[in-house]
Parts: C-alpha cells; structure tokens; sequence
C-alpha cells in the first residue's frame, strides 16, 4: 500500500473564481506564486508512482506511461528543472512580449478604472474547441479595447457548470486533496476548491492590462444569470449600482451575440482613421504613444488589422496558468522533437470541418487537378508538402551538386493514422520517418505521442450526433480526461505558432488562431517608462502611409482553400 500526499501549489487566498483580481491582490499574486519548478515536481511525483496509483477512472495523469516518465528524466535519472517554463507559458517567445506594459497596468490605482466595463462570459461559447474558444476571447479582446472598455471576464458558479468546474479539464492542483488511494483509503477527498479558477480562466490568465484589476460589477443586483440573459440579447449598455455606492456602466456579451456584435461593426472600427478614437484604441492595446501615432495614421483596414494584431502579441495577450504552462512542457520535454534548433510544422485539419465548412474547398482543389468526383473527401498529405519550393530552386555548392537542407518537420492532426500511412507511401525514403522531397528537402517528420488516442478538446463527439447521445458521450468523460485532451492540444498549438515555417489552412479556426499568433510589429516602438519594466527606446524613423513593413508574418503558407486573412478573432 502506498500513499503520496501532494500538496497544491496553488495559493488560494489571492484570488478567486469569479473575480478579476484587483491590483493588490494581482501584486500579491506575483509575489507569492511558488516556482515552476514546485508544480513540475508535484507532476513528476505523481507520474514516477503513477504504476503505483488508483485514480478517477485510472487517469490521474498524462505522464503515467512507462515510456513517457523515462523521457521526463535525462541520462542521469534526473528530473527536468522546468527553469524554462515561463517559455511555455505563452505562444510566442518571451523576448518578443513586453512586460512593461502588464506591470504598469498592475500599477493603476485610478478610481474611474472600473467605470466603464465590457464583461465577457466565454462559458456560453465552451462546448467548441480550442480555436472557436481562443478566437471568441481575441474578439472580446479587439471590442473591448475598441469600445475603450475594462475587459472583464464573468464565470458561472461552480454548480452551473460541468463536473470539474472547467470545459478545459481538471490539473492536479485543482483538489483539495490530491492523493493516491488504495481500495482500503475510502476518505480521500476529491472535491475541486470553490476559488479554484474555472471555466475559459483555468487556462488563460486574464492580463490587468485588459482588466485594469477590475471585478464583476453590481454583485448584490446582478448574478451570473442576469449577466447571461444580457449577453445573449446582443450589445446594450446598462449602468447598475456597485456595493461601493460607485456606478458602472456596462456592456455584456459572449460567443455567438460577440460574433455577430463583431461583424456588424468590424467596418466601423477601422473607418475613422485619423481620430483620437483611434490613437485610444491603440494605446488600450498597449501601444506607446509614437505607436498609437503610426496606428492612427493608418487607413488600409488590412494593414490596421495586423497591426492590432501585432501590438495584442507585443503586449503578450494570450498567456496561460502556471499549471498549463508546466504540463506542456512536461508533455513536449517527453518526445523527441528537437525544439531548440528551428524546425517547421503543418496542421492537417479533417474530422468535422470537412464535412461542412471546408467542403467546397475540397471539391475545388480535386476539381483544379481534373476531378470533378473528388477521390477521398479531403486534401492528400502530399499536397501540403508542395509548400516547399521544387528542384529548380534547390540551392548548389561550388561543384553545382545539389545541397541538401534538413527539416524537422511537427505534424498536428486529427487524423494521425491517415496520414501516417500517406507518409508511408510517400517516393524516396530515407528511413520510416524521413524522406528526400524535391531532390533537396530532407523532411523528419514528428507526431504528437499520444495521436492515437488525442484529437479534440471534446473528443470525438460525431457532428451529426442527437443531443441525447452528446450528452452520453460527455457523461462518460472525465475532467481527468479532458485535461490531457487539454494539454496536448495547447502543446500542438504552441510548436505550430513558434515554428520557423507554418503550413496550413484558414478554414478551420485552429489555423485562423495560429496565423493570428504568428504577427509581429516590424518596429516595436517601446518607450522608456522611466525604469519601471525595463522598457526600451526605439527610434522608429519615417515611415510612410501604405509601408508594408510595419507588420510582418512569420513564415505562414496557405496550402489550400481561402488565403484570405480575416480579422482578429473572426
């Protein structure tokens, strides 16, 4: 008999599940959140006695394959330090975010912060996936910081929400007691705790810079409920009583009501260009002043898209919790792929989106190539590969031979044993996972380690499926279940927005989020804050209406179907 008590890392006095905290309470949460290091060495704790363990449905955790815990240590037996876990903590590299901009905004004691608020409830949109969700939160985001509003997040109560108390799963320091049990220990408690952050706020942390330390308004005349039936009527404004005796005016949207609020006025928001509007709207994205300058000059709305775009990645928008950000990388630290040195991905998307939004798409791309009865109902594994360039362009050394270049090449997909047989049938193997294309692209390919048994954040519920047999489906889920779904997908994300050369599509909303996280100001025009965040000075020079360099994309190739670039979050 074995019993391992960990003990959560989590501290729970600094925050809670419904409230955004405020700036004291986010100071307090930086000062007294223990190290990556403490929850990476709960995790391996648990996976090292994992053969040892009973869990809820004998899935206490991602890591208890034998394979996999043996690939968490490093030749000499030893754990991973995980000292590098505030890189995965985002879906960019740290250099490129500012932080500045979140520490000044920690720093904003003005009493009007919280006067005039957008509240967000994503849990109206939390049966779709990850990209559906993320896309949803980056347009609250853009109307939010539009309508010069504090972004505030609005979660249901434990008791209105599914078993776990978050669509994204249960981590282990969720519980109140954390431990392994035996079929004589009876009392172990597996109650989540009530401040315990969750819904859509178990994986994201919300920035103060959006926030601006706000809570939900109005709580002794508005509950969740109230909040939700506002929501669901489209964009009103009310103003309501605080318990301060202060008045907020508020604006309440979620999920489909935030789409269609998005796409009546994504024409107005980049129309009125110059204006003080627009210099605001920058600024509240976390612009300095010469670049709310530059972004109010703009006028091409493609060209102010990526710009917002680049200041919410600048600003560091999108950052997961702690225990997210040391699960992913536990996860990607338990495969082979080389993630130090540059390697290239390509996300092949099937399953559902076949079957509706990216239907026509196919039948085009069979139809360009002489088919008018398509041969299988998707995009062959081949043609994403034609991204890279032909033998004409294959570079030579001084003896004109062909040199070789070496990819390490990530496959994301919902549909691994397909294309692990495409793979398979590929011309000019080198070994199973490497083959010669185009004469000088020699391709390694890496799949997720646990494809086979990971594909949605809600499983392989059927698109066509009864209420009745969804809700069957899911009941039979576990949260323990779910957050591994969770963090494999978060992992997939993470190696697609940070490779050296992307390739993809825009039909789903997975590549529409990776496409997003891959935009980046070409001149981050950082001001010197006096000291506070290490901000630095950019002379940023003339630049010139129409200039196309003051944005750029990493490496994004649209293998099939539409290349046109929506904007932020549609």
């Amino acid at each position: 008999q074995y019993h391992l008590l960990m003990v959560s890392q989590y501290d729970h006095t600094t925050t809670t599940a419904h409230t955004i905290a405020t700036p004291n309470k986010l100071k307090t949460m930086m000062q007294t959140r223990p190290p990556p290091f403490a929850y990476g060495l709960v995790l391996f704790l648990g996976a090292a006695m994992a053969p040892f363990l009973l869990s809820l449905e004998k899935n206490i955790s991602i890591y208890s394959n034998f394979s996999l815990r043996r690939r968490l240590s490093n030749g000499n037996g030893s754990v991973y330090s995980l000292k590098d876990a505030e890189q995965f903590s985002n879906l960019q590299a740290t250099h490129e975010i500012d932080p500045s901009i979140e520490k000044r905004a920690q720093m904003n004691d003005a009493g009007d912060r919280c006067s005039h608020l957008f509240l967000y409830l994503p849990d109206l949109f939390a049966i779709h996936g990850h990209g559906s969700q993320m896309n949803a939160y980056i347009s609250g985001v853009t109307t939010s910081t539009y309508l010069n509003r504090a972004m505030v997040l609005v979660e249901p109560p434990l008791e209105k929400i599914r078993a776990g108390g978050s669509q994204f799963g249960c981590p282990i320091d969720a519980f109140h007691e954390t431990m392994t049990k035996t079929s004589l220990r009876r009392d172990a408690n597996w109650q989540v705790h009530e401040d315990f952050p969750s819904g859509f706020s178990r994986l994201v942390q919300h920035p103060a810079w959006l926030s601006h330390g706000c809570e939900v308004p109005c709580a002794e005349t508005h509950g969740y409920n109230d909040w939700s039936k506002l929501a669901r009527g489209g964009a009103k404004e009310i103003t309501c009583a605080n318990p301060d005796g202060t008045e907020s005016n508020v604006v309440v949207l979620a999920g489909s009501s935030l789409r269609s609020y998005y796409r009546e006025n994504e024409a107005l928001m980049t129309r009125d260009h110059p204006s003080p509007q627009a210099t605001q709207w920058a600024l509240n994205l976390g612009a300095t002043p010469p670049e709310a300058e530059l972004f109010s000059n703009m006028k091409d709305s493609r060209q102010i898209w990526d710009y917002v775009l680049g200041l919410m990645n600048k600003a560091g928008f999108l950052k997961f919790q702690p225990w997210i950000a040391r699960d992913v990388e536990l996860f990607l630290k338990s495969f082979g792929l080389p993630l130090q040195t540059e390697y290239d991905a390509i996300h092949v998307r099937r399953g559902d989106k076949l079957e509706k939004e990216a239907r026509e798409d196919v039948r085009e791309h069979w139809k360009s190539l002489g088919h008018n009865v398509p041969p299988v109902n998707y995009v062959p594994f081949s043609h994403y590969l034609s991204q890279w360039d032909g033998p004409e362009k294959c570079p030579m050394d001084d003896e004109g031979e062909v040199q070789v270049m070496s990819h390490n090449v990530y496959i994301a997909t919902d549909d691994p044993i397909a294309v692990r047989k495409e793979i398979a049938a590929l011309p000019h193997h080198t070994n199973n996972n490497t083959i010669l294309w185009n004469d000088c692209h020699e391709l390694t390919f890496y799949f997720n380690p646990t494809d086979d048994s990971s594909f949605h954040l809600n499983g392989d519920v059927p698109i066509r499926a009864s209420k009745e047999r969804k809700a069957e489906i899911e009941a039979t889920d576990s949260c323990f279940g779910r957050y591994h779904r969770n963090i494999a997908s978060i992992a997939d994300m993470m190696i697609l927005s940070k490779a050296r050369m992307f390739i993809g599509e825009y039909n789903s909303n997975w590549g529409r989020v990776i496409r997003t996280m891959r935009v980046r100001l070409s001149v981050p025009v950082a001001q010197d804050d006096g000291g506070v965040g290490g901000g630095r000075s950019v002379v940023v020079g003339k630049k010139v209406q129409g200039d196309d360099s003051l944005t750029r994309t990493l490496d994004t190739r649209v293998a099939w179907g539409s290349t046109r670039e929506r904007s932020p979050g549609y």
